[in-house]
């Protein structure tokens, strides 16, 4: 099985494609530019540099947010029209959950957090399988006082000052084409956006 999996929640997008159980190809973007700019160039290299196109992709998958905002809605944009034309069925993936794949089987909680500014974050607490704080949108510190004390740290949000390795700060693509390996059953014809909270316009449009 192909999977063609993509990334636009964070501050670099990624592409991976998995094939015969494991990744074999990832493309990962410049910060520098928007998602809008390079999420397609980057599909594009990647089928090609493999001898592919969408028709070959068995899966598409996608990973749904939370996160920015923007990001979230070209990721699963793209994903979904790649899907719809080649008639295929695409898996969303939380972003919480991709941060939390590589430690996944470490044996400990793993706390994934991804900074929502001014103190706060979008939260979720795995131990395996098991989801131990589900995905929240919180201060940190009420975060941390729901979590067991020994959770592995993911994700770009400080606590007190500290950041995890910087290998554990992004969801990539690649973890998201695994978890949606593990998932096929539960693919759809289209996927929608986690967000978690309002978007910035929303809140000072409320405020007002």
């Amino acid at each position: 099985m192909r999977i063609l999996a993509l990334d636009t929640t964070a501050a670099v997008a990624s592409v991976a494609l998995w094939a015969d159980g494991a990744v074999v190809a990832e493309k990962t973007g410049d910060s520098k530019r928007k998602h809008a700019e390079t999420i397609v160039p980057l599909v594009d290299e990647l089928l090609r540099e493999n001898g592919l196109t969408a028709k070959d992709i068995d899966l598409f998958a996608a990973d749904i947010g939370p996160g920015s905002f923007t990001g979230i809605r070209i990721g699963v944009s793209v994903a979904n029209a790649l899907a719809y034309a080649a008639g295929k069925r695409i898996v969303g993936v939380g972003a919480l959950e991709t941060l939390a794949e590589p430690l996944r089987a470490e044996g400990k909680p793993v706390l994934a957090m991804i900074d929502a500014r001014n103190g706060n974050a979008y939260a979720a607490c795995y131990a395996g399988e098991e989801t131990l704080l589900e995905p929240c949108a919180e201060a940190v510190t009420e975060i941390l006082s729901r979590v067991p004390e020994n959770a592995l740290r993911v994700g770009d949000t400080p606590v007190d000052g500290v950041l995890p390795k910087e290998e554990l700060r992004l969801p990539k693509a690649a973890c998201v084409a695994a978890i949606a390996a593990r998932r096929a059953e539960t693919a759809v014809a289209a996927v929608t956006p986690v967000y978690l909270r309002p978007s910035q316009a929303e809140r000072m449009k409320k405020e007002r």
